[in-house]
């Protein structure tokens, strides 16, 4: 009775080993959880961009800029800067633009000499611009981004007004295009 016993109680222990090792085997896997981080997936581009200039260049110069919006259309208006000035003394302009992914993003910021303006005068065009885009995934993670600043002021020579606009007058220019990935895939001028 004794060897029964044992043996009895030898295949009731195999037994509970046995499923053990089967419940901690693949349960996980049939539900599709298999320890893998969820994917973060692209999904945005996003573009800040703030221009400026000094209200001495506004007496003598008109603004303007073009930009896709967030429908990747291109948007064309004058300059409408900030009414005051910020701590450097300068007039300010904003914008921010979200794309799904794929997406193109850019800005195009020229100046033009104003009507009625001797243009064999001297004129102070102080100019600058500090932009950013970034590609993005769901959680908020940058994938990829492109950061430039500039500023600019300078006064032209006596009758050189018409040369320094034809070669300064656009001081950004830039246009990016990002897949759905929300890689980078070319980087272009307004034409």
């Amino acid at each position: 009775m004794k060897k029964i016993m044992m043996t009895l109680a030898a295949v009731l222990c195999c037994a509970m080993t046995t499923t053990v090792f089967t419940s901690c085997g693949g349960g996980d896997d049939d539900n599709g959880n298999n320890n893998q981080p969820p994917v973060d997936v692209a999904v945005s581009a996003e573009m800040k961009c703030a221009l400026y200039t000094t209200d001495e260049s506004l007496a003598a110069f008109d603004f303007y800029v073009k930009y896709y919006d967030e429908n990747g259309n291109i948007q064309s208006e004058k300059v409408v800067w900030s009414e005051q000035n910020n701590s450097d003394g300068q007039r300010v302009w904003t914008k921010k633009v979200v794309q799904k992914l794929p997406a193109t993003l850019g800005v195009l910021f020229e100046i033009k000499a104003k009507d009625g303006i001797d243009l064999n005068a001297q004129y102070i065009l102080s100019r600058g611009y500090d932009i950013t885009i970034t590609s993005w995934t769901a959680s908020g993670k940058a994938i990829d981004q492109h950061y430039d600043s500039n500023y600019k002021s300078n006064r032209n020579r006596p009758g050189m007004l018409t040369d320094v606009l034809r070669t300064e007058g656009r001081p950004l220019d830039i246009i990016l295009n990002y897949n759905a990935n929300g890689i980078r895939v070319g980087t272009s001028t307004w034409q």
